[in-house]
């Protein structure tokens, strides 16, 4: 089926652009929703027009980025993250993180796939980041990961004897929370996650008992926040990712970490 485009649909086309589609992609997407309409003769009148304001836009928007790369590129990008006190950061800065801090500065969407990064960062320290804001626009920034200066004073609550993650736990593979309370041994994951990538040991074991089901929650939503961080590639309950009897005797989670 023949359209003509109303609006950008990147990367199809550009708005004025006439193009032939599938007919379910153009009845049940793009003319619905106002992307294209059919390539009659009426419309096509419009095709010009469109071209030159599509061109007219494509233009301003260019060099509105072109003015939001070069600032960034010349004042450093802050990104404050959880660490250590010898500056190692508790998992590792994601390209999401990036982008997201990115969106925050400029007010404009920026995917996490224009974010090239080229080594994974686990220390506080700057960091020469390729950017791609548009498909002509490359900028290198700076990325500043600084510390929020806090963790010192938590890293010690979570280190007393009760709470401690000792070498011989990690080495383990293994680490019994079932008697924490909720903030020692979410603030401890993290601590974990860092530690056993340390020692290259990519999975480990939470076991956090089945109680009241709190500790075990708060346990398992932490694991799903830290996914989405990108400090676990993947989590689940058990002892492995093969065990589908879970919680029978005890609850136990395991994680692996990037």
């Amino acid at each position: 089926m023949k359209v003509l485009f109303l609006e950008d649909a990147l990367p199809t086309a550009r708005a004025g652009d006439i193009r032939d589609v599938k007919n379910g992609f153009a009845r049940n997407y793009l003319i619905p929703r106002g992307v294209a309409v059919l390539a009659t003769e009426h419309q096509l009148r419009r095709a010009e027009k469109l071209r030159a304001e599509a061109e007219e836009r494509r233009l301003r928007e260019l060099n509105e980025w072109r003015d939001i790369a070069k600032e960034l590129t010349e004042n450093p990008v802050e990104l404050t993250v959880r660490t250590g006190p010898t500056g190692r950061l508790y998992g590792s800065v994601t390209s999401a993180m990036i982008a997201a801090r990115l969106t925050e500065l400029t007010g404009r969407q920026i995917e996490r796939k224009r974010v090239r990064m080229q080594e994974q960062i686990r220390m506080v320290g700057s960091y020469p980041l390729p950017v791609r804001f548009m498909d002509e626009i490359d900028a290198t920034i700076t990325l500043s990961v600084i510390s929020d200066d806090i963790v010192e004073g938590e890293e010690e609550e979570t280190t007393t004897d009760q709470y401690a993650v000792t070498d011989e736990i990690l080495a383990s593979g293994e680490i019994d929370m079932h008697s924490w309370e909720e903030p020692q041994a979410v603030d401890a994951l993290g601590l974990i996650a860092g530690r056993i990538l340390a020692r290259n040991i990519s999975q480990f074991r939470i076991i956090h008992g089945k109680g009241e089901g709190t500790l075990r929650q708060a346990v398992r939503d932490r694991l799903n926040a830290m996914k989405t961080e990108g400090t676990v590639i993947i989590w689940g309950p058990g002892r492995t990712d093969g065990d589908t009897d879970a919680d029978s005797l005890e609850a136990v989670s395991w994680f692996t970490v990037s």
